[in-house]
């Protein structure tokens, strides 16, 4: 089923959509992904991502998933991965969501009324509960009736060759859904005054594990790095960055620790501290490693550490069970090599030639990967810098792209969004790309047209810094780049926050040096000037809002439009000035 052909069902054809898809927990790309087209023979099982009620935690529904040993469910923090078909979604999880009323009402009337409300047939009028008002009877026969078709709708496209809808089909499976009261009530103690009824229950949302791609130094002199760092005597060697993305090549000399204080370098080990691989997390993950299908960080880690170049600077009290793989695929290590990499015999120096590099692989060799990965590594940050008692990684390069779906998710409020927000909290800045979609395509020599509300994920999270990208040298003459992501976001939010060089940047690949662009390098850029600031006023650590307030305090206005720019283009040495 095509999406045009679902929206209207979903939504409704009115000038608003329909109250119940709004209020729907199971957002729209999980009925769509279904809905679409799957290999012949192929079973029906998505990959989604459960959002859980903290009232509630993870542990009841672990229990609920366990009763299906095919979905493979893995929970990280408040988020659990499983694979589910259509009828597992409604007889498991749809009783554990804000459904469970509806589906109630719903076993209560018999097979034939079912089919009726789904056919639109008037010959049978359920009476639900005659005690109600006819307004309130007339609203949840509606509810029932689009949740019915909905439901048939896509069960008919899983289930019949001709597409019919399947009235039948979708009177069963709500019937067929395992409701207990018992498995609705939270575990903690219900707060004091009304509820809402919506978010009262163990599951808040169901939403796809979205796919993420990658969203790529004559630059530093462009944000006032070089004039900054020798202003300020800024040394970044204390300072931990992690780096999200397809691997740092920790064999590249762009990454050894070089003393060039003497008239030749002389090399004293590696600056990739540590290198986690959690491409594919949720199937990489094996069951000794989890506690009940809670992931056990203790055990989990060496699990997915790889030994670097510098065994020695692995904090680890377990040794990596791997060895050490260099990637394949150019995008972090680049992305590394802007934020520190330093390679004297070619004279490239990126933003902090000095900073220790934490290496968190969430794309495969060939740029793919998933959400889930992305916030399995943001609460493995977390975890390291608990168990460290310090910031050993004060913060987090996160150049990546996840679609985000105006139409499906709540801006800003998707597992990768709610993931990178709690890890600011916890004192960790995060810097995001804006994404590579401000423009649509080429059409001859005339172009085509800009797109609004542009940003991906995790770009959209309220409290990441969103960069946006312009040219390496000349910004003020060129302004914006065509293809950087361009805002408000979709619920009307100031984004990006900051521009910084992404065009036709030089940095580190394995095997030698490349040029590469996207809004992907302006977010290293602006990594680099972060930790520039952490490292030069020591009393910022832990306090990522304040650096992200401090940046944009002092950005250069470009002279564009708030939406492109933000407020300009980051500059570091008036950052460290206005201190």
């Amino acid at each position: 089923m095509e999406r045009d052909e679902l929206t209207p069902i979903f939504y409704g054809t009115g000038p608003a959509p329909a109250p119940w898809a709004t209020d729907c927990p199971v957002r729209f790309d999980v009925w769509q992904a279904y809905a679409g087209t799957w290999p012949q023979g192929t079973e029906r099982r998505l990959d989604v991502i459960l959002a859980i009620n903290e009232e509630h935690g993870t542990r009841r529904v672990l229990d609920r998933l366990g009763t299906i040993p095919a979905c493979a469910p893995v929970a990280a923090g408040g988020f659990v991965v499983a694979r589910l078909t259509p009828e597992e979604l409604i007889r498991v999880i749809l009783p554990l969501t804000n459904l469970y009323g509806l589906l109630r009402l719903a076993q209560e009337q018999s097979l034939e009324t079912l089919i009726a409300l789904v056919s639109d047939r008037d010959e049978i009028v359920p009476l639900f509960d005659p005690q109600e008002r006819e307004e309130r009877r007339q609203e949840r026969r509606r509810h029932l009736t689009w949740f019915l078709r909905l439901l048939s709708a896509v069960l008919g496209d899983v289930y019949s060759l001709t597409r019919q809808w399947t009235p039948v089909k979708a009177a069963e499976a709500v019937q067929n859904a395992v409701l207990d009261p018992e498995a609705t009530q939270p575990v903690q103690p219900a707060p004091i005054g009304p509820v809402d009824r919506r978010r009262r229950y163990p599951i808040v949302s169901v939403t796809t594990n979205r796919r993420s791609t990658p969203a790529v130094l004559r630059s530093r002199r462009t944000i006032k790095a070089d004039a900054a760092e020798q202003v300020f005597s800024v040394d970044t060697s204390a300072i931990g960055w992690a780096v999200l993305d397809t691997g740092i090549d920790a064999h590249h000399e762009a990454f050894h620790d070089w003393d060039t204080t003497g008239a030749t370098p002389i090399d004293r080990g590696n600056r990739v501290v540590r290198a986690f691989d959690l491409v594919d997390a949720r199937d990489s993950v094996s069951e000794e490693v989890l506690d009940n299908g809670l992931i056990d960080w203790p055990r989990l880690l060496p699990h997915l550490e790889m030994p670097t170049p510098s065994p020695t600077l692995v904090m680890s009290s377990r040794p990596p069970q791997h060895l050490y793989r260099a990637p394949t695929h150019a995008h972090g290590t680049h992305i590394a090599g802007i934020i520190g990499g330093c390679w004297p015999e070619k004279g490239l120096y990126g933003i902090c030639p000095t900073i220790r590099l934490y290496d968190f692989r969430v794309l495969d060799d060939e740029g793919d990967g998933d959400e889930f990965s992305i916030v399995t590594a943001l609460q493995a940050v977390r975890y390291i810098n608990e168990q460290a008692g310090r910031l050993a990684i004060a913060g987090v390069n996160v150049s990546l792209s996840v679609p985000h779906d105006v139409a499906t998710h709540s801006c800003g409020w998707t597992p990768v969004c709610i993931e990178a927000d709690r890890l600011v909290r916890s004192g960790v800045v995060v810097v995001a790309a804006a994404g590579n979609a401000g423009f649509s395509g080429v059409m001859t020599t005339l172009g085509s047209d800009y797109r609004s509300a542009s940003i991906s994920d995790p770009g959209n999270a309220e409290l990441a810094i969103t960069v946006g990208s312009t040219h390496r040298s000349d910004p003020h003459r060129h302004g914006v780049s065509y293809f950087s992501s361009r805002g408000p976001t979709a619920d009307g939010r100031r984004k990006p926050d900051l521009l910084a060089p992404g065009e036709d940047i030089d940095g580190p690949v394995p095997g030698g040096m490349a040029a590469m662009h996207g809004t992907s390098q302006a977010a290293a850029h602006v990594s680099g000037a972060a930790a520039m600031l952490l490292a030069r006023y020591r009393e910022l650590l832990g306090r990522p809002e304040r650096v992200k307030a401090i940046l944009c305090d002092t950005a250069t206005d470009l002279l564009r439009e708030r939406d492109f720019q933000g407020l300009g283009l980051v500059d570091v040495l008036r950052a460290m000035q206005s201190l």
